[in-house]
């Protein structure tokens, strides 16, 4: 860290590992740790959560790239077990982060997954936690809720005897309505099975919910190698009501070393089974705010309780929706590795050559079934399957050169990558099963309406790239990159895109006369960085001008305004028989379509005293987005299919970042105290002409 001058955190791991047991996402566990770093997570029992470094820098993917073992992804980090990991660094400005490409515009995060050390070790690892639902909202009960009804229709002047509830009242001295007794009819509805109720939604959605985790490694390690090998389970019962996420995962990690050390392979290789049950998200607690509590979760004769006449105010019955998507979910599986070899071609040479694959196998089933909740009735019974197998390999290539001599240090890099992304999914659904039977209810079974559907699409980048690092005396420090970028997503008239970055630091606690004068402090460093970091996070086929084939003739379901219209035509007007189709265009192309950009200055300064007992680091910065790729709205008079993509917005973020740490010893125990700061402003200041 001493001889970083970007803007860079460090996590260790064992300070975060109570948190990834009870959360099963390292991610998660980063919240109010690391400045500049925010993170949002719901109450999904899958654990995923959305990061933002140094808040919002586009209109589009604000996502930051995670490398797994040298693997670029943009892809969740709840799909690999905590317990893997043995660092985490988080870039957070353009001079540290432009050298990962166009992806890194939001930031980079380096996962670095364990390694053997040296001896023979098994470690065996397990936790259980109990969660709870603290619902932040208290909901009215029956009682209340006739009771808010009546003041509010009495205080317009309205009549509050409507829906479940009627009253006893009376007129005062002064001819004010004053509230006796708040009366319920026997059963709410006319059939008779749906008694009045003092049901609370929120509590009846929510359960304790249990996490377990079980993790076994085994680790050989020798001076000619060393093999990894670890099994993980990680299983969430939420605190939604049948909604369960689980996930398996079985790591290999290895590397040998040849040819006298100056040969070294190995390979890093993760394969994760994932399962959600339940198709429930956080948003149906949110749900529960909007059904009254006087409905009942179920009828008399066992049905399910739903709105009566005269509730305009009402939402469906929560705990149907929670039974009927008992058997709904879906099933993935990951994998994700990379083999390298690292060659010393002659002393202080090395070429490096790292095969990367991130490939993911993705099944959902979703079953539909008839129900009847109050005058709610649904007769539909359906199956929809989809399937997808998506992912992309990388290729990266790099030859670094280390050059030490008096009191200066340079490092030299040039490398080069290259990346392949592709993603084929498959649609299909019935209709009219005869048995509700989650067995019975395949595509096979279904009686009407058969469809289908597919699509296709791909991407791949192509990049060169060189770094120079140097240092004299470890005092004075300088950090150079640059990185030129190719992106199928782009035209031929701007595929390509070059992003330079630098930066510099000193460090003044190496001085002697900062040394004699300040001895008290133990470290000291300004540092400056620049850079551009470019993003293509577009459709893979934006610059082109693409047409569909819409085949349809049921002009009942169809918006003349629209462009989805059928294509269908029958130039003889009988409307009858396999009418043939045209095409209608979907997207103008746009040739001319460029990398948005991002241009990054930070000022950083680090600091320690007292031999290191007090550190912390402050960061400002200015981040300016320009060429914001943008699909804005078109008129109508262009025509269908009139909205291309353009380069549009700017986006302007500035802020700070601030962080305090104490270290010390009470006898032989060590502790911690840590605390952090962010700020940030965000400024669109340039739109697309046209655009309000």
């Amino acid at each position: 860290k001493a001889s970083l001058t970007g803007s860079v955190s460090v996590i260790k791991m064992p300070d975060i590992a109570n948190s990834n047991s009870s959360t099963g996402n390292a991610m998660k566990s980063l919240q109010g740790r690391v400045p500049g770093v925010q993170v949002f997570a719901g109450g999904d029992p899958n654990g995923d959560a959305t990061i933002r470094i140094r808040g919002t820098g586009t209109l589009g993917n604000n996502d930051p790239l995670y490398i797994i073992d040298g693997v670029p992804t943009k892809r969740s980090l709840n799909e690999i077990s905590p317990a893997d990991i043995e660092s985490i660094q988080v870039l957070k400005d353009a001079s540290a982060a432009s050298i990962y490409g166009s992806r890194a515009a939001s930031g980079v995060i380096i996962i670095t997954t364990k390694k053997a050390k040296l001896g023979t070790k098994i470690e065996v690892s397990s936790t259980l936690t109990a969660q709870t639902y603290n619902n932040p909202v208290k909901l009215l009960n029956t009682e209340q809720r006739g009771l808010i009804q009546w003041r509010a229709f009495r205080n317009d002047g309205l009549d509050p005897n409507f829906s479940a509830y009627s009253y006893d009242e009376h007129l005062d001295d002064n001819g004010n309505y004053v509230l006796d007794r708040i009366k319920l009819p026997e059963f709410l509805d006319a059939e008779k099975t749906m008694k009045p109720a003092d049901t609370d939604w929120a509590n009846a959605l929510s359960r304790t919910g249990i996490t377990q985790n079980y993790n076994v490694s085994i680790s050989n390690g020798t001076e000619n190698g060393s093999t990894m090998f670890s099994v993980d389970r990680f299983d969430n019962k939420g605190t939604i009501v049948g909604s369960e996420w689980s996930r398996n995962t079985v790591r290999l990690n290895s590397d040998y070393k040849l040819f006298k050390k100056r040969l070294t392979i190995g390979e890093n290789i993760m394969i994760t089974e994932l399962s959600y049950r339940g198709n429930i998200n956080s948003g149906i607690i949110n749900a529960a705010r909007f059904i009254q509590p006087v409905v009942p979760i179920y009828t008399i004769n066992g049905g399910y309780g739903g709105p009566a006449a005269g509730m305009t105010d009402h939402a469906y019955n929560l705990i149907r929706i929670v039974d009927t998507n008992k058997d709904n979910g879906n099933d993935a599986v990951r994998m994700l590795g990379s083999a390298f070899l690292d060659f010393e071609i002659f002393k202080n040479l090395h070429f490096r050559s790292n095969v990367g694959l991130d490939y993911l196998g993705f099944w959902q089933r979703i079953l539909t079934v008839p129900y009847k909740e109050g005058y709610v009735n649904s007769t539909v019974s359906k199956v929809t399957n989809d399937a997808n197998y998506s992912g992309n390999w990388t290729l990266n290539n790099t030859l670094t050169y280390n050059l030490n001599f008096k009191k200066h240090e340079i490092e030299l890099m040039a490398g080069q990558e290259m990346m392949s992304y592709v993603i084929n999914i498959i649609q299909a659904t019935r209709e009219q099963y005869a048995s509700y039977d989650p067995n019975y209810m395949y595509l096979n079974s279904g009686e009407k309406n058969p469809q289908n559907s597919g699509s296709s699409s791909a991407n791949s980048l192509l990049s060169y790239f060189g770094r120079v690092n140097y240092s004299f005396d470890n005092r004075y420090l300088l950090s150079a990159t640059i990185r030129r970028d190719g992106s199928s997503r782009f035209g031929q008239n701007n595929k390509y895109g070059t992003f330079p970055a630098f930066s510099l630091g000193w460090r003044l606690s190496e001085e002697k006369f900062f040394k004699t004068a300040l001895p008290f402090v133990s470290d000291l460093k300004v540092r400056y960085g620049w850079g551009e970091t470019g993003n293509e996070q577009i459709g893979d086929y934006a610059t082109a001008s693409i047409y569909s084939a819409t085949y349809a003739t049921d002009p009942t379901w169809l918006d003349a305004s629209s462009a989805d219209q059928g294509t269908a035509y029958d130039i003889q007007g009988t409307g009858t028989g396999q009418l043939p189709s045209g095409y209608v265009r979907t997207q103008q192309p746009n040739p001319n379509l460029k990398w948005e950009t991002a241009t990054q200055g930070n000022f950083g300064l680090d600091f320690g005293l007292l031999n290191q007992k007090i550190s912390g680091s402050f960061d400002i910065f200015k981040k300016t987005t320009k060429d914001i790729l943008v699909r804005p709205p078109a008129l109508a008079v262009i025509g269908e299919g009139g909205s291309p993509w353009l380069n549009g917005a700017t986006i302007q973020n500035t802020g700070f970042d601030f962080m305090l740490s104490y270290n010390d010893k009470i006898g032989k125990v060590g502790f911690t105290v840590s605390a952090n700061i962010s700020h940030y402003v965000n400024m669109i200041t340039v739109l697309p002409e046209g655009v309000a």
